[in-house]
C-alpha cells in the first residue's frame, strides 16, 4: 500500500506526528508564523519558533490555545503543511489522516476539523478523542479492557477518562494542565520574593527541580527574574520544595477531577477501575511524584505510561487499523 496512514496530535504547545512504520516523524512547537495580517504562513513549527525570535513583524499564531480552543483555519494550514512535509509535493497517494481531538468539541467543531483535513490533501480524514487515542498509545487493549483510567496532561488542560469495553464511560476535561503549573510557579515567586521571572523560567524550575510529592533531597536552581527600574536583572535561588508547595493547587484540582470521573463510572464499574488503575499519559506525566501523587489522593494505584508524550500521536495513528470505533461514531469523512 503506498498510501501513508498518519497520526497527528495537534496540542496546545506541541504538535507530534507519526507514521505508520515509520514512528514519531515530527515533534515540534504547534506554533505558526505569518505576516502581519495572518494572510500567509512564512514558518510552521521549530522554524516559527525560530523566526519569531528574531523578532520582526511575523506574528505568532497557535491553532490550539487553552487546551481545547480550536482556530480552525490555522489548524487546517499546519495540517496542510504537515502533510506536505510527509507526503512531498507529488502526491498521487494521498494519505489517510486521523487527528487527536479534545473530547468535549462539539459536532460543528469536529465537522470544520475533518473538512480542514481533507482540504489539506487526505485521502481520508478521521478523529479520536485524546483520551481514547492516549489508551491505545500507551499499548491499553481498549476493546476488551473491563476499565481503566486514563489521565492525559497536557500544557493547555488535562483530559480524565474512564474506558471499558472500547467505550469512553466517564470523561472531565479540565482547564488545567502544564501552562497553569508555571503560572502557579510564577505567582509564587512574586507573592514570596516579590519579583517576576523572565519568561520560560517557570517551566525551567518546574522540569528542573519541580515534583509533585515533597522530594526526597532539597534541590536548588538559581533563575533570572525581570528588570528592575535601574535595569539590573536579580537572579533568585529557589528550591524544589518551593516549587512542590507552588504547584499543590492545580494538581488537587486534577486530582479532583479524577476522583469525579471514578464516581460518574459508576459502583458495578470500581472494582475494574481499582484493579486496572489509572494510565497517565501527556507531558505532565513526566513530572516526578505525579503517580504517587494521584495514588495517594484518588485511592486508586497509578503509573505513567512508556513515553507518556507520545501515547496520543502513536494512538492516534495506531487506530487507523482499527477503525470500528471511529467509524460508529461518525467521526470522518473518506
Amino acid at each position: 500500500m503506498l498510501s501513508k496512514k498518519i497520526g497527528i496530535d495537534l496540542g496546545t504547545s506541541t504538535v507530534l506526528v507519526y507514521v505508520k512504520g515509520e514512528g514519531i516523524v515530527v515533534n515540534e512547537p504547534a506554533l505558526m508564523a505569518t505576516d502581519e495580517k495572518g494572510a500567509r504562513v512564512l514558518a510552521v513549527g521549530r522554524a516559527a519558533s525560530e523566526l519569531l525570535g528574531r523578532g520582526g513583524k511575523a506574528r505568532a499564531i497557535r491553532p490550539v490555545r487553552d487546551g481545547d480552543g480550536v482556530d480552525y483555519d490555522a489548524a487546517g494550514a499546519m495540517v496542510q503543511h504537515l502533510i506536505g512535509r510527509i507526503v512531498g509535493r507529488q502526491r498521487i497517494f494521498r494519505p489517510d489522516v486521523m487527528l487527536s481531538v479534545p473530547p468535549m468539541v462539539t459536532g460543528v467543531e469536529r465537522r470544520a476539523m475533518l473538512e480542514a483535513t481533507m482540504h489539506a490533501g487526505a485521502k481520508s480524514a478521521y478523529l479520536i478523542d485524546k483520551p481514547m487515542a492516549a489508551a491505545i498509545g500507551a499499548r491499553i487493549p481498549v476493546a476488551t479492557t473491563d476499565g481503566i483510567l486514563v489521565v492525559n496532561l497536557g500544557a493547555g488542560s488535562t483530559d480524565v477518562a474512564a474506558i471499558a469495553q472500547g467505550e469512553i464511560l466517564a470523561l472531565e476535561s479540565i482547564r488545567i494542565g502544564g501552562d497553569s503549573l508555571d503560572r502557579a510557579i510564577e505567582d509564587a515567586v512574586a507573592a514570596t520574593h516579590g519579583a517576576r521571572l523572565q519568561p520560560g523560567e517557570a517551566e525551567r524550575l518546574k522540569v528542573a527541580i519541580g515534583s509533585a510529592t515533597v522530594p526526597a533531597a532539597e534541590t536548588w536552581l538559581e533563575v533570572t527574574t525581570t528588570a528592575t527600574a535601574d535595569g539590573h536583572n536579580p537572579r533568585l535561588r529557589l528550591s524544589g520544595g518551593e516549587v512542590q508547595v507552588a504547584i499543590q493547587a492545580p494538581l488537587l484540582a486534577i486530582a479532583a477531577g479524577l476522583e469525579r470521573v471514578i464516581a460518574q463510572a459508576g459502583e458495578d464499574r470500581r472494582p475494574s477501575l481499582k484493579r486496572n488503575g489509572v494510565i497517565l499519559t501527556g507531558g505532565g506525566a513526566l513530572l516526578p511524584g505525579i503517580a504517587e501523587f494521584l495514588t495517594g489522593h484518588a485511592g486508586i494505584p497509578a503509573r505513567v505510561a512508556r513515553d507518556p508524550q507520545s501515547c496520543v500521536a502513536v494512538g492516534t495513528g495506531m487506530a487507523l487499523d482499527n477503525l470500528q470505533v471511529i467509524r460508529r461514531g461518525q467521526h470522518y469523512i473518506t
